[in-house]
């Protein structure tokens, strides 16, 4: 499967997967209130938190190492599995345990499960098996899970430790689809020998996401109770709208990157960089109609009582979806042995919403308009550093505002009409945008080559 093919699937496969996961907010929201939808955000966050600062850095080292075929990293993590990751989490069940604290020990255990899931899942991607790789990570756990919702809601059953009990089985789920497939990775030869530094340099910056991506939902809950931990989980949906496209252009892309800065081809690793921004604008932009346009309908699907902070909501949509917009910025320094360059904006950033965090401490959602300051600092920086490292400027000014024009007329004009919450012209507005940024997409020289080899495939089909 060619790059470009495997990155449009991909988005497609986590479309479906972001409208999964959102359902299945839904439909816990809807039966269990938005405060108790809070304490399972709670221990989620607590979850994929601890993994992403003890865990997460050895996931990075497969997609840089492993993009090169002869590469193996199998001794690297045998010590790395028994000495560090075993160890850790039985340290923290043990600790849940002795406190009587079951929903503590449960989330050691899936901490476990998450680690070795998504480990394995990041090899076949940077082997190059996107597909079995995409299906398990994005698609079969999630539907599980929403199986699972599904059926304890029948039964009268969806407490907050059943529902735990399930976010762990999506996992599982993952690690069971995974297994008849592993013969199929090419097994390297040559042994790597992983720089400590390397290592923790890849975890500094997950350390710096933890923090990013989960303390707002941990502080709104210490601070400010489980209704407003529940509304900054719910404000994840827009993260989780992005990273639908962001995340698969990581996962795919990213091993792609290393390959092309290891064999010194900056000029053909510049032009992969800029179709990727055309590729993610097609989305971004669609979503973004969604979430900028439309914010009191969405919240309306969830309850009613949150329709009061669409404003909230708004900026927060807009903070996110324009920084996403300007590309891989992460993945491209962290590929291209810039990994300090790429933690320093991370920390300067994280130092800006926790000045935020302090002048608005008496605000209810104090933690929400950090979290807008941290990605638009964030997002500035890194993308300066990646101007500066290719020695230009990637993204012309004048095609990025023709991008985004769109989502601010189509916002103007609803809210003039009085439409926000009309689905008629919801459908109406994602098709308009939809059709300009697949436009604006096939300007793209990489993009219209690949577009007209597969018709011409299909044509001598």
């Amino acid at each position: 499967m060619d790059i470009v093919s495997a990155m449009i699937l991909s988005i497609v496969i986590k479309a479906i997967s972001a409208v999964v996961e959102i359902v299945i907010q839904m439909l816990i929201t809807n039966e269990v209130g938005v405060s108790e939808y809070g304490n399972y955000t709670f221990f989620v966050s607590l979850i994929e938190g601890a993994y992403y600062v003890l865990f997460s850095g050895s996931i990075k080292l497969n997609t840089f190492y492993l993009s090169t075929p002869s590469s193996s990293l199998t001794d690297f993590k045998k010590k790395y599995t028994l000495r560090f990751v075993l160890p850790v989490t039985a340290v923290i069940i043990a600790c849940f345990a002795v406190m009587r604290n079951p929903f503590g020990v449960l989330s050691g255990i899936i901490l476990l499960i998450y680690y070795l899931a998504f480990d394995t899942s990041s090899v076949f991607f940077s082997r190059g098996y996107q597909l079995p790789a995409l299906l398990g990570e994005y698609l079969f756990g999630r539907i599980v899970l929403l199986i699972g919702v599904l059926t304890v809601i029948k039964l009268n059953w969806a407490t907050g430790l059943v529902l735990l009990g399930l976010y762990g089985v999506q996992f599982v789920t993952m690690l069971a689809w995974y297994a008849p497939h592993m013969r199929k990775l090419r097994p390297g030869t040559e042994q790597i020998r992983v720089p400590m530094r390397k290592l923790t340099e890849y975890q500094v910056s997950d350390i710096a996401n933890s923090l990013i991506t989960y303390s707002p939902t941990i502080l709104q809950f210490f601070f400010g109770g489980a209704f407003t931990a529940g509304f900054t989980g719910i404000i994840s949906i827009i993260k989780k709208f992005i990273n639908f496209i962001s995340g698969p252009t990581a996962k795919v892309f990213l091993p792609e990157l290393s390959r092309l800065y290891k064999n010194g081809e900056k000029e053909k690793l510049e032009q992969t960089y800029l179709m990727i921004v055309r590729i993610q604008m097609v989305f971004i932009g669609t979503i973004g109609i969604i979430l900028i346009g439309f914010p009191r309908l969405v919240l309306h699907l969830f309850s009613p009582e949150l329709e009061q902070y669409s404003g909230v909501f708004t900026l927060t949509a807009v903070s996110l979806s324009i920084i996403a917009g300007i590309g891989p910025v992460t993945g491209t320094l962290q590929m291209t042995g810039n990994e300090k360059i790429c933690n320093r904006n991370q920390w300067v950033s994280i130092g800006l919403m926790a000045v935020v965090w302090l002048l608005l401490r008496r605000q209810p959602l104090f933690a929400v308009y950090g979290l807008c300051v941290q990605a638009v600092s964030e997002g500035v920086m890194k993308y300066y550093s990646v101007c500066r490292w290719f020695g230009k400027n990637l993204v012309p000014v004048r095609n990025y505002i023709l991008l985004w024009l769109p989502v601010a007329v189509l916002r103007i004009a609803v809210d003039a009409l009085g439409w926000q919450y009309s689905f008629p012209a919801l459908i109406v507005s994602l098709l308009l945008v939809f059709t300009w940024n697949v436009y604006s997409a096939l300007c793209d020289p990489m993009i219209k080559a690949t577009v007209a080899e597969k018709l011409r495939m299909l044509r001598r089909r």
